[in-house]
């Protein structure tokens, strides 16, 4: 958890990722070529430094062997100083080159014998030098030293060298890192100036369109645009749900309240004492109890379309889709004794897991759907067969079928095919009765059991399928 002591402390470091990517290029670049230089300018001063030190040991090396034939020493080079000394380090005899004549070498006899011990070359002053030492069979040194001015200057050069061209690829490098993050963060402030106008103009159909620079970003854009494409569909799915509601709403009302005004009016008039005729009186009363029960059903089937949108659980048990659908064309016989109305059943077991008082609603309804839109003497066939892992239940008629360009919205509630609450039109014009929920209920009872319904393309007459998951035997 980022404690307040730690924001302030962090409160120079820049909240921008623009800046945050060129202040990291920079510190990043600057730290590998600052490690670069002094690496080289290491690794050079090493180099010489062995490189000397092997001058050194082939030097005493070649006065070794001349000190065997001559007590004379000899010049070792422009920058070499040769000395012999005494025990105690006092120098018996010298020779420089003209480079370090006048170089000053201080070493103690004790100096001299740990060097000599060690065998290896040392620094040696106050002079720039380093030195190797030999003891000699009389008690003496031999005193081998070369100056490491050359070296260190060439170090030195080095280190301009390395500073003079460092500089212009730092500055090169920041400044490409400036140019790729602005590239890079470019796509990040159009996905930021998009969720702006989304957010002022709450327009869904917003989108980036911006070129991607990176994998990663356009990861993000891809994810961006996908989130904003799910709003769009849920906004549009919620205006449309808001509209089937409010003609929901309008058409429920408009049903029902053509049932009590006539209802009212009937009242009225028996009120009045305008239905002093007995006949008049019992048809009157007839028709309120039809209104009557019209409403009760309308009521009813609302409920039902509540419960099955609300997700109420429904009654599961195996169903025998032939018998129920045997049943429901008997009483649509019962009911309409003039309609010719056939059973198709496939060889086979045609059962499923549901509500059989639902289920047995689908077929009813479907088969009232044909006595209330064709006339008394078309017929009507009942197929049952199945496809895959899944039970179908055809409904078909020989009436004037429903035009292509309704059949999505048949099972819409209170749909009627003239864009209103009036009674339908069917293909041939004739009006078509109807509450405008029966095949609402139809879709709803079979979305409740994983299946579906549509309506088929036919040549001649409606045609509704309906698929519900079979039954797998155990």
């Amino acid at each position: 958890m980022e404690t307040p002591g730690r924001r302030r402390r962090l409160r120079w470091w820049p909240r921008s990722l623009y800046w945050r990517l060129a202040l990291g290029f920079l510190a990043i670049t600057t730290i590998g070529v600052a490690a670069a230089d002094v690496y080289a300018a290491r690794a050079l001063a090493e180099g010489l430094r062995n490189r000397l030190d092997q001058q050194l040991a082939s030097i005493r090396q070649d006065r070794l062997d001349e000190l065997e034939t001559s007590s004379d020493l000899e010049p070792a080079g422009a920058t070499a100083v040769v000395l012999l000394t005494d025990a105690i380090g006092r120098v018996v005899q010298r020779e420089s080159g003209a480079m370090v004549e006048r170089a000053v070498i201080r070493l103690s006899g004790a100096d001299l014998d740990r060097m000599a011990t060690t065998g290896r070359a040392g620094a040696v002053g106050p002079a720039p030098m380093r030195a190797v030492v030999e003891k000699l069979p009389d008690g003496g040194f031999l005193v081998i030293a070369e100056s490491t001015a050359d070296d260190t200057a060439t170090v030195h050069n080095l280190v301009v060298i390395e500073a003079a061209s460092g500089a212009p690829l730092i500055a090169g490098v920041v400044l490409g890192a400036l140019y790729f993050s602005r590239r890079t963060i470019s796509p990040l402030k159009e996905i930021t100036a998009t969720a702006r106008r989304f957010a002022a103009e709450g327009a869904p159909s917003q989108r980036v369109s911006a070129p991607v620079s990176t994998a990663e970003v356009e990861a993000l854009a891809d994810a961006f645009n996908a989130m904003l494409g799910r709003v769009d569909e849920e906004f549009n799915r919620r205006r449309k749900a808001e509209e089937q509601l409010r003609d929901f709403v309008g058409a429920a009302s408009h049903e029902l309240r053509t049932s009590l005004t006539a209802i009212g009016g009937y009242a009225q008039l028996v009120r009045f004492g305008a239905l002093d005729d007995p006949a008049r009186l019992d048809d009157a009363m007839r028709r309120v109890q039809n209104e009557t029960r019209r409403m009760s059903v309308l009521v009813d089937e609302l409920l039902l379309l509540a419960r099955l949108d609300q997700g109420r659980p429904l009654e599961c048990r195996p169903v025998d889709l032939a018998e129920l659908c045997a049943d429901a064309v008997a009483d649509a016989r019962v009911t309409a004794p003039d309609r010719p109305v056939t059973l198709v059943v496939e060889p086979g077991p045609h059962v499923v897991t549901g509500d059989p008082d639902r289920l047995r609603q689908v077929v009813t309804n479907l088969l009232a759907n044909v006595v209330a839109h064709t006339a008394h003497d078309v017929p009507a066939e009942v197929r049952v067969g199945r496809e895959g892992d899944e039970q179908i239940v055809d409904v078909v008629d020989g009436g004037p079928g429903i035009p292509e360009e309704l059949r999505e919205r048949v099972f819409e509630r209170f749909f009627r095919a003239g864009g209103g609450p009036a009674r339908p039109a069917l293909r041939d014009g004739t009006p078509a009765p109807g509450s405008g929920l029966g095949l609402s209920i139809v879709a709803a009872i079979a979305a409740a059991h994983s299946g579906s319904v549509r309506v088929e393309a036919s040549e001649s007459g409606a045609w509704f399928r309906v698929r519900l998951p079979a039954l797998t035997p155990a």
